[in-house]
């Protein structure tokens, strides 16, 4: 078990097998590796850093708000993170919260793909599509009608 200190979620004790890395970091924090995802609810959840209470992230699935949301994973990707069958993979998206909910937006551009069996993250920059950093939550992207 590993005791992890957050700022958001206070002490939380969680297993070996909960941690999540990302052996190059996220973009920006690219000197913190290992993560855990912590259920908030339904919806949303906290990617926490390991070693860092103050760093969290909040996330969520995009395909829950933006049904029609796709991109194709490069090949690279796929051998970084050791991808072998697509129910392995689980994506999700950051979220910039908003007191006023009508505010609150979701980075569609970037987003986190994870192996889900080998417990390995990697947050990617979508090329040539029209997805960007801030989506608002309560609009429909707009790749909706084309796909990207």
């Amino acid at each position: 078990m590993v005791q992890i200190q957050s700022v958001h979620l206070g002490e939380l004790t969680v297993g070996e097998e909960d941690l999540i890395t990302f052996p190059k970091g996220i973009p920006g924090f690219e000197e913190v590796t290992e993560y855990v995802l912590c259920d908030v609810d339904g919806t949303y959840s906290y990617l926490q850093a390991v070693n860092q209470a103050e760093l969290a992230f909040i996330v969520t699935d995009p395909f829950v708000h933006f049904p029609d949301y796709e991109f194709e994973l490069s090949d690279e990707l796929i051998n970084e993170l050791g991808i072998t069958e697509e129910k392995g993979v689980a994506v999700r998206c950051i979220v910039t919260w908003n007191s006023n909910p009508a505010r609150t937006t979701i980075n569609l551009l970037a987003p986190l793909v994870f192996n889900t069996s080998d417990s390995l993250g990697r947050q990617i920059v979508l090329q040539n599509t029209s997805y960007q950093t801030k989506h608002f939550l309560n609009q429909p992207s707009q790749d909706e009608s084309g796909g990207v």
